[in-house]
């Protein structure tokens, strides 16, 4: 399954996946931005989000290792986002049968850091959207 509504339509692109590593770009258009011209907050949220849970499955829509769900995610915003792209490099800290404790930093256009995030991701039941070889998960 590719990237479909959300995720489409902010741009994101997989520049690394592996298992527990994350790296995940994203173009920033005009309407990403908020009035004073500098990436919005819930959009720098959502890649953090997008590029931590794609380490802690191992993989995106398509590639994953096991399916996962955010339970929650922390945000600090470290300086006003600019440039025209957004990359957000997402690390496990920690990960065991059920759920992973993932890190992120962000940096903008510019080369500088903007944003970190935390989160903890939940191991979900396979379901029928997720690919036809994902084996179910116990328990």
């Amino acid at each position: 399954m590719p990237d479909e509504g959300f995720r489409k339509w902010l741009g994101v692109d997989y520049e690394v996946m592996e298992d527990g590593h994350a790296v995940v770009g994203m173009p920033v258009r005009e309407e990403m931005r908020n009035l004073r011209g500098v990436v919005q907050g819930g959009v720098i949220a959502s890649l953090i989000d997008v590029a931590m849970a794609t380490a802690a499955a191992g993989g995106n829509y398509d590639t994953r290792k096991r399916p996962m769900a955010t339970l929650e995610i922390k945000v600090n915003y470290l300086a006003a986002a600019t440039g025209d792209r957004l990359t957000g490099t997402a690390d496990v800290i920690r990960a065991g049968s059920r759920s992973a404790v993932v890190r992120c930093e962000v940096i903008d256009g510019t080369g500088s850091v903007c944003a970190a995030g935390l989160g903890t991701f939940m191991t979900r039941r396979v379901h029928a959207t997720d690919p036809k070889d994902m084996a179910p998960t116990k328990g």
